[in-house]
């Protein structure tokens, strides 16, 4: 079982040279980006201690900033760069840097023998109520980060200057209408997490390369991660071989309308053992390493 292990990470350099360490088997390729606003130290810190394996390959960064279409596109980067590389992989998995493996690498691969030709994809049809307004919003608006802000035009907004909230009502907002949705696909929405086969991850590499207009209408669009990947497997060859999982372990405290997840620590430890699920997300080690000791001493070592 070949698996190429894409992964987006930010900070906590530590924390992914263990992921990636871990995961480090044979048949396993790991594709990492690391964002552009990354401190050198850092990128350099993770570099240096990666660089020398044959097995990874760093691929071109980009501005990550939470919720943008950079995301996509960085993602999109490393699925090129595994087409280049010319290696062939039966399956393709999307992490972050502050994920980590809850199952052994030869129970992973074994799942994944089990399971040979499925794709692994959160999704849910739009409009959905737990998102914004059915959700629809996040494509149809204009979303942009300016001056350190987020914002959703053709939406209302009042700013603290009358001035200002004069000039963004009267000459933004007629300049900005309400975009159409990509005509001929069904809209689906879900987490930004997946594992795909080997021949979905092609499909996807070409279909992008062949309709640059297609990526280039999710530009501008809010947490373009959780809608992109979703809209263009459920409207492909592929469809009818989705199961609706990412095959992680997440906990949102209970509140769906959450940005983020929370902080797993050692008091999780008997829900993460007990899970179904691959990986687990989210983990801050400055926080709380024990966790990651657990998991490695009693899940990963089987002690």
């Amino acid at each position: 079982m070949r698996i190429a292990y894409i992964i987006l990470a930010h900070n906590y350099p530590e924390q992914l040279v263990r992921l990636i360490f871990n995961l480090n088997t044979d048949d396993v390729s790991f594709f990492i980006h690391i964002d552009k606003k990354t401190d050198k130290a850092i990128y350099y810190q993770i570099f240096s201690q990666l660089n020398k394996l044959s097995n990874v390959f760093f691929v071109k960064r980009y501005n990550s900033q939470w919720g943008s279409f950079n995301l996509v596109k960085a993602t999109l980067e490393a699925i090129n760069v595994i087409g280049k590389t010319g290696l062939e992989f039966d399956y393709a998995i999307f992490l972050s840097g502050q994920d980590y493996l809850i199952k052994t690498n030869a129970y992973i691969k074994r799942f994944l023998q089990e399971n040979q030709g499925k794709e692994f994809i959160e999704y849910f049809p739009l409009p959905d109520s737990q998102w914004k307004e059915g959700g629809l919003i996040r494509i149809e608006y204009w979303h942009i980060y300016w001056n350190n802000q987020y914002f959703c035009i053709p939406e209302k907004r009042e700013f603290k200057s009358h001035i200002v909230s004069f000039l963004y009502s009267f000459l933004i907002l007629p300049l900005f209408k309400k975009r159409k949705l990509p005509e001929g696909f069904a809209i689906y929405g879900g987490s930004q997490f997946w594992c795909l086969t080997g021949e979905c991850i092609k499909w996807i590499n070409i279909f992008v390369k062949q309709n640059p207009k297609f990526v280039k209408r999710f530009n501008y669009t809010y947490c373009t991660d959780e809608i992109f990947f979703q809209t263009l497997i459920l409207n492909s060859p592929f469809k009818d071989k989705v199961v609706n999982d990412n095959l992680k372990y997440i906990d949102w405290g209970g509140d769906i309308n959450a940005y983020h997840p929370i902080i797993l620590e050692k008091k999780d430890f008997e829900k993460i053992r007990q899970s179904e699920k691959l990986f687990a997300r989210k983990f801050d080690s400055s926080k709380d390493s024990d966790i990651l000791d657990m998991i490695d001493k009693m899940i990963l070592l089987g002690k």
